[in-house]
């Protein structure tokens, strides 16, 4: 009994060892990345007083870093906190507003005062792709995944049981308790077994040029069709929530449209898509005296500033983003807010 065990311990131990060799070898072909997430912002909104706090997707994180520099540059005089929900929509970013930010928006200290005293802005990142319905009215998964607490897992399972939509909010959890991992890192961006057959082949690792000119029609053509689903009534309906919620507490809004890699932008996308949705948005925040700023096409991002998934701004173009953004589009953000902005008192609903 006792070789028995012995014999399952050696096994066990060999198993776990090929798979720290294998997960490090695999890390050299796909580097796993730690982003920023949901509870990051939410951890720093907690512990901070900004002046200024960031709402929107993945984009966000661009966000993130325009704080660092708006920090650096005022001394900590203005302030920001950027909160990133990957995967966006207006829906979700409305849960994160109720569910997350407005215990903290709305908290006082013994002597009723708000602890957020500082707090005058509230800008929400937002682009097209967030006013369309989710394809075949999917459920928003990034919900359970990036913005759940514990205690809301606990609710949902025991409301519903273990299924598809709550388990999003352990797989999360897991992939960041071995965010380091690049096997458990694989299990979102599935690009591991592509990368290995084309080392394995002999093939480069880097995109050719023929697959990114692939990948930029592709994008070209998927903004184009957006025009048939963008400013659905329930994302209208969440945006207009946030912006009473905004306007409840006395906060400066301002929508900002974020930039998009440039060879994702063809002309027919830019006169229909994107025109009629920045037309759409102005439309919107004109009565209710919200600032625009559309850097959808107007920034000096180029297409070498953005990641491989021709999405995400890479870390050179977020350094560099920050800097031009602060001395143009974003300088307000290093002045005092309109007189008035962030005096509300908490309001009760």
């Amino acid at each position: 009994m006792n070789y028995g065990w012995k014999q399952l311990t050696l096994v066990t131990l060999s198993a776990v060892v090929v798979i720290v060799i294998a997960d490090l070898f695999f890390a050299r072909i796909v580097p796993p990345v730690q982003m920023r997430e949901v509870e990051d912002g939410i951890s720093d909104f907690a512990r901070r007083n900004p002046e200024t706090l960031v709402l929107g997707s993945s984009h966000a994180r661009t966000l993130h870093v325009v704080g660092e520099e708006l920090q650096r540059r005022t001394g900590g005089e203005h302030s920001l906190v950027a909160v990133p929900m990957e995967n966006g929509k207006i829906e979700p970013y409305l849960w994160v507003l109720r569910n997350r930010l407005q215990p903290l928006i709305d908290e006082r200290d013994n002597n009723g005062r708000l602890l957020k005293s500082n707090l005058r802005r509230f800008v929400l990142i937002t682009e097209w792709w967030d006013s369309c319905p989710m394809d075949n009215n999917a459920p928003y998964w990034n919900i359970p995944a990036r913005a759940w607490t514990l205690t809301d897992f606990t609710v949902d399972v025991a409301g519903e049981g273990v299924n598809g939509f709550n388990r999003n909010y352990f797989q999360n959890r897991l992939r960041r308790l071995f965010s380091g991992s690049a096997l458990i890192y694989n299990r979102t961006q599935q690009t591991l077994v592509e990368r290995t057959m084309d080392m394995l082949r002999g093939r480069p690792l880097e995109p050719t040029d023929e697959v990114l000119e692939e990948k930029s029609l592709a994008w070209q053509q998927m903004i184009e069709k957006g025009v048939r689903c963008i400013n659905s009534d329930a994302q209208m309906r969440a945006l207009a929530d946030i912006a009473d919620f905004a306007q409840s507490r006395n906060l400066e809004m301002t929508l900002l449209l974020f930039p998009r890699k440039p060879s994702t932008l063809s002309e027919q996308a830019k006169q229909t898509t994107l025109a009629r949705f920045a037309r759409s948005i102005r439309e919107f925040a004109a009565p209710r005296g919200i600032r625009v700023v559309d850097l959808t096409s107007t920034s000096p991002l180029k297409d070498e500033d953005f990641m491989e998934d021709f999405d995400h701004v890479n870390a050179v173009g977020n350094r560099e983003f920050a800097i031009w953004a602060l001395d143009h589009d974003l300088a307000f953000l290093q002045t005092a807010p309109a007189s008035g902005a962030g005096m509300a008192t908490a309001v009760q609903e």
